[in-house]
């Protein structure tokens, strides 16, 4: 592995977000604004599964009939990965590819969880070797951490931050699935996986017709945690919630740096009071995690929680809808029918 002299700045989203817009930066330079008016909340008590945003972020700018949007490939083996990825790199220049949260080798320390994680190769080196760009970044639970990256790994370190061996969990597969807002297509073989650009668009409509959203899903996702706490965690919930903060405190940064002049002082302060409590609850509730743990459950410090952040998201929802945020737009001239991914 060797680390450029420059690592891109961290925008500061999610796991799956945070590459998204350094992809779509090429595309389209307002790619920010969308990703930041895009940001909603929404949850399925019946399956448990998360969406986070309003608009489906996979369907790509531009003019073509029909649409472009991202949809997944995916390969059993190793040589046939790098030849699709290789001929993606060669169509775009760039391509997002699914690697492994825990086997990223610019990791300092240990992951909590071998998950997917999507960053970003814009090149191939005369030697063969990959340019790889990862602007997340974050603090884990254990005590390790990862930093922004671009660089240039081996054939042999490239495919091994690659492969899901055993394939995906339920619960990662739902993400992937979700990543961009509305469920894609997963392919049939999980072991590697990348994104191509394709004809088509992705229909923005959510499976079952039960989702939650505003404060009824912040009141849903308590359960959940709490469901998930009294079990094993399996689920994963800590980790979607992480995500949601991430995206809510981007969504309210976007707007105080864009119609910050714009707002009186109380505005400001109703934004301001918003994002703090995203930033304290994923800490709060590692606490409660931690306490649940040991056998000192804390389910109202819990409720609690999303209680106080529901009320202040519900006082905060007017301005926001006020600038755009929360209300769904599409990327310009691109059509809105469904076209069924091939395979």
């Amino acid at each position: 592995m060797r680390t450029d002299s420059k690592v891109p700045d961290s925008v500061g989203l999610s796991c799956y977000t945070e590459n998204l817009a350094g992809y779509l930066s090429a595309r389209a330079p307002n790619s920010p604004d969308l990703l930041a008016r895009s940001v909603r909340l929404a949850v399925d008590p019946l399956t448990g599964g998360f969406s986070h945003h309003d608009r489906a972020l996979n369907n790509l700018p531009g003019n073509l009939p029909g649409g472009r949007r991202l949809g997944y490939r995916g390969a059993r083996d190793a040589e046939a990965a790098r030849t699709g990825i290789s001929a993606e790199l060669a169509l775009h220049d760039r391509v997002l590819v699914v690697a492994d949260s825990g086997a990223l080798p610019w990791l300092s320390g240990a992951a909590d969880d071998h998950a997917p994680h999507l960053i970003m190769v814009d090149g191939r080196t005369p030697d063969g070797n990959w340019h790889v760009v990862d602007g997340f970044t974050a603090l884990f639970s254990g005590g390790g951490s990862q930093d922004p990256f671009s660089g240039e790994l081996s054939g042999a370190e490239f495919t091994a931050l690659l492969a899901f061996p055993r394939g995906l969990s339920q619960v990662h597969r739902t993400r992937n699935s979700l990543a961009f807002g509305f469920p894609v297509a997963l392919p049939p073989q999980e072991t590697y996986q990348w994104l191509v650009e394709e004809e088509g668009t992705t229909e923005e409509q959510l499976p079952g017709g039960s989702w939650l959203t505003g404060a009824a899903a912040l009141e849903e996702t308590a359960r959940l945690l709490l469901a998930d706490l009294d079990d094993d965690g399996s689920r994963g919930v800590l980790e979607d919630v992480w995500a949601a903060a991430q995206h809510h405190m981007f969504r309210d940064a976007h707007l105080l740096a864009t119609a910050g002049a714009e707002l009186s002082l109380a505005e400001r302060e109703t934004v301001d009071a918003t994002t703090a409590k995203w930033r304290e609850l994923p800490r709060m509730l590692r606490f409660a995690a931690n306490s649940a743990r040991r056998g000192r459950p804390r389910p109202s410090l819990v409720s609690g929680a999303f209680t106080a952040l529901a009320e202040l998201e519900a006082a905060a929802s007017p301005l926001h809808a006020a600038h755009g945020y929360g209300v769904p737009t599409a990327w310009p001239a691109v059509a809105s029918s469904y076209g069924r991914q091939e395979r």
